[in-house]
């Protein structure tokens, strides 16, 4: 087995990346319903698929492929969904939105909470969390595109990093 799962800038990419799809699709469930179930187990196991890939065949290309998934997931739900619409919601300013019936003063949603105010406060957290655990996502992975460069040897890379920790 190779080493690379011990590189602390693969796990911590993985993790974070998926922490984000996660919050990304406790966000989404409530307010849509389980017919985004399907689309959310997809986004949720191919970043999984990705660094398996990548374990099996670590190379600038998978790398890069890895890197690309995470930042798409981050720009569209980080970004777009996220920021755009919930954190700036949040601060007061005018929120841009690309969700139909989302510039609602009040948004709609499947499930409810024990009551109205919580349940938007709960879709509000969840959208502003997005945000924040994407920010970590891109940071990490940014830091596994870094770490894992092909400007050294695998094993110089790992024992670089066990020694900077």
């Amino acid at each position: 087995m190779k080493p690379l799962l011990k590189n602390p800038s693969v796990i911590r990419a993985l993790m974070w990346t998926e922490a984000m799809i996660a919050v990304t699709v406790v966000h989404h469930v409530y307010r849509l319903g389980m017919e985004v179930l399907i689309a959310s187990a997809i986004l949720l196991v191919l970043p999984v698929l990705l660094m398996w890939w990548y374990r099996r065949r670590p190379s600038p290309a998978t790398r890069w492929v890895y890197a690309v998934n995470a930042g798409l997931v981050f720009v569209y739900f980080g970004i777009i969904d996220g920021f755009l619409d919930h954190v700036l919601k949040a601060l007061g300013l005018q929120n841009t939105t690309f969700l139909p019936g989302s510039d609602a003063d009040i948004v709609k949603t499947v499930y409810h909470l024990w009551s109205p105010e919580a349940g938007h406060l709960f879709y509000e957290s969840t959208g502003i969390l997005t945000f924040v655990v994407g920010l970590g996502a891109i940071y990490f992975s940014y830091s596994f595109l870094r770490t894992t460069g092909t400007n050294s040897s695998p094993a110089k890379r790992i024992s670089s990093e066990a020694a900077s920790l």
